[in-house]
């Protein structure tokens, strides 16, 4: 697997919020469940889904998922951890078409934690992940719940025309598809959505969209969101919950364009 260390933070047109160089510092497994737990958001409609947080702009949110949760016409809602449920607007709903992906929103007043990016480009075989979603109701879990199964990176798929080409070894079921790829620091490298099959059956095998394929893509910069990226040195995304300093917000042209406190930009 090729490996950059480093991370691109200049995107044209866009406004991306830098959290501020910390003492990198590990989080639990427990941490990162439950940071999983909090940004990630359940999806209903002609199909059930997962999705993650990823921006706020005053009372908006903006949910990242796969667009193949939502390509059925018809009313979607959201449910985040306090089961509280948002009907989302078929406007509401933007494809992004470099890759299977889809940006949801809904308006709220209250206060939801969103996702720290990662980045994916960084990511290497062995790589510890966590795959958060809610599946679609089993025998013995008939109530659709987050769940959050740990896993590694194993390989690579390359030249997949809807950008799944990361591969690991996390145990998924159908519902979860749209959720987040978190690293060990909790921190978002890809969106899931795809499970290797062999004569139509799981093989144990999954596959995620890297999300530096979202965070260049043209729905980014048409929607104007400010992306919180997390720097190889930053604290983990849990410590950034919900009252860290005021990260720096850049602009395209590499200029100050103001203040992104905590996590909620």
């Amino acid at each position: 697997m090729k490996l950059n260390r480093g991370f691109t933070t200049a995107i044209v047109g866009v406004a991306i919020a830098l959290t501020q160089p910390e003492v990198a510092q590990s989080l639990t497994a427990q941490d990162v469940t439950n940071l999983a737990q909090n940004i990630t958001v359940m999806i209903s409609g002609p199909k059930l889904g997962s999705g993650v947080i990823i921006y706020r702009k005053g009372k908006t949110y903006s949910v990242l998922t796969n667009w193949h949760v939502v390509d059925a016409p018809g009313t979607y809602t959201i449910q985040t951890r306090g089961q509280t449920q948002y009907q989302v607007q078929p406007t509401s709903i933007t494809r992004v078409p470099e890759a299977d992906l889809a940006i949801l929103q809904f308006n709220s007043d209250q206060a939801y934690n969103v996702a720290i990016f990662g980045n994916s480009d960084a990511t290497r075989e062995g790589t510890t992940v966590y795959v958060s979603g809610a599946p679609e109701p089993l025998h013995g879990i008939e109530n659709r719940t987050v769940l959050v199964p740990m896993g590694q990176i194993i390989g690579t798929n390359s030249q997949d025309k809807e950008g799944y080409t990361l591969i690991y070894s996390n145990t998924t079921y159908r519902g979860m598809s749209g959720g987040p790829v978190l690293d060990d620091n909790g921190r978002l490298i890809g969106i899931h959505g795809r499970g290797a099959r062999s004569d139509g059956e799981k093989v144990g095998f999954n596959l995620g969209i890297p999300i530096n394929i979202f965070v260049n893509s043209k729905a980014v910069r048409t929607l104007k969101l400010a992306i919180p990226i997390s720097q190889p040195k930053d604290k983990p995304a849990s410590a950034n919950v919900p009252t860290i300093g005021r990260p720096s917000v850049i602009n395209g042209s590499g200029g100050a364009a103001g203040s992104c406190p905590g996590r909620i930009c």
